[in-house]
């Protein structure tokens, strides 16, 4: 069959327009592809800023190990590109030089990256800290298309070297007593065993005693109740200095209890764990509601041994139980026992490990 010219010539025309607009389809979805792979990035980077850094502990803060970062960042890709070479980097003026920028080479639409401020402290700023001291943190953040780096800042407070937060976790978040207080291993940096007002007292105490067997570890317990007792060592409440967070106390450190001869039950844990621990006597405070027990290992037996430490103060025993107004060391054991095991029984206690705590790095700082 023979098509005709003018059929021909109107085919060759449809085809040519076919061929155009294909072309032409082509050509406007690659720009469209171009166009979108030369999208400007969005980043949105949001800063959080633990508000109050417990001086004592300072040098947690940087031990990633640990997880006490001072600084959460989140950073989120809310565009339709890369973010290319997004590098970070923390300072606290007067605290702390630039930390070394992190580099994350991409961050694909969508996706979030967390990074941490783990900033490094020194002994000798941080001791000079006795109240709580206002700092700003500066977070510095750039990567490809920015024509500068961004800074940001943030507030937050050094507390006192005596001022310590108990949890960061938000009032509304709490839902046990265990969400209260958890802080409790930053307590190892208050047990300053090798202080030397502490050293001389536990040579008064014990002498050369070197406990390694069931009974000179209970008799050391014994030996420090009766000691400071009659040192005259007092039982204080807690006094109400720190206004930083609700979950705060002021605790002191054991030659702080030895000069005043007095304590918080809390204060009292940490002396007699700080005296025991000179000698090599593994210890444990007991955390209840409301208030701290030191105790004891028993190196044989494996037996871990309470004492009531605020009995000491006979006159405290004397006006507020009913009790034997003589009470004995051995007695405040058995009391100390029944405290923790009611609370064992509600869920409503915490063994803080000392020694465990000083090989997680929380090891006193002066």
């Amino acid at each position: 069959m023979r098509i005709k010219p003018q059929t021909k010539m109107v085919l060759t025309i449809i085809l040519i327009i076919v061929l155009l607009g294909s072309t032409t389809g082509l050509i406007f979805t690659l720009t469209s592809k171009k166009s979108e792979a030369k999208g400007t990035p969005k980043l949105n980077v949001d800063v959080y800023v633990r508000p109050e850094v417990v001086t004592a502990a300072y040098k947690i803060y940087g031990d990633n190990a640990m997880g006490y970062w001072l600084a959460n960042t989140k950073i989120e890709n809310t565009g339709t590109v890369p973010v290319t070479n997004f590098s970070i980097s923390y300072k606290i003026e007067g605290y702390c030089d630039w930390t070394s920028a992190e580099l994350y080479p991409q961050i694909i639409p969508g996706e979030i990256i967390r990074d941490y401020c783990w900033p490094t402290f020194t002994a000798s700023t941080m001791k000079d800290i006795s109240t709580k001291s206002p700092a700003e943190l500066t977070v510095r953040y750039e990567y490809d298309g920015l024509d500068k780096p961004i800074d940001k800042q943030e507030k937050f407070f050094f507390l006192g070297k005596n001022d310590f937060i108990w949890s960061y976790i938000k009032e509304e978040e709490v839902f046990a007593f265990q969400d209260l207080n958890d802080n409790y291993p930053l307590l190892a940096a208050f047990v300053t065993k090798n202080d030397e007002t502490v050293q001389q007292a536990a040579k008064a105490i014990y002498g050369g005693l070197a406990p390694s067997t069931d009974a000179d570890t209970y008799y050391a317990l014994v030996r420090t109740f009766d000691v400071l007792r009659a040192y005259g060592m007092q039982y204080v409440y807690e006094p109400s200095v720190l206004e930083a967070n609700t979950f705060g106390q002021y605790i002191q450190y054991p030659a702080d209890s030895l000069n005043r001869v007095a304590g918080t039950c809390i204060d009292l844990s940490i002396l007699f764990c700080a005296l025991l621990e000179s000698v090599s006597i593994k210890t444990y405070i007991y955390l209840i509601p409301g208030h701290a027990i030191p105790a004891v290992l028993m190196p044989e037996s494996g037996y871990i041994y309470p004492i009531e430490s605020t009995f000491m103060d006979l006159a405290f025993v004397q006006s507020h139980y009913d009790v034997n107004p003589q009470i004995t060391a051995d007695e405040c054991i058995d009391i100390a026992i029944d405290y923790i095991n009611q609370n064992v029984e509600e869920g409503t206690y915490i063994k803080m490990d000392v020694g465990q705590a000083w090989d997680n790095g929380v090891m006193p700082a002066w």
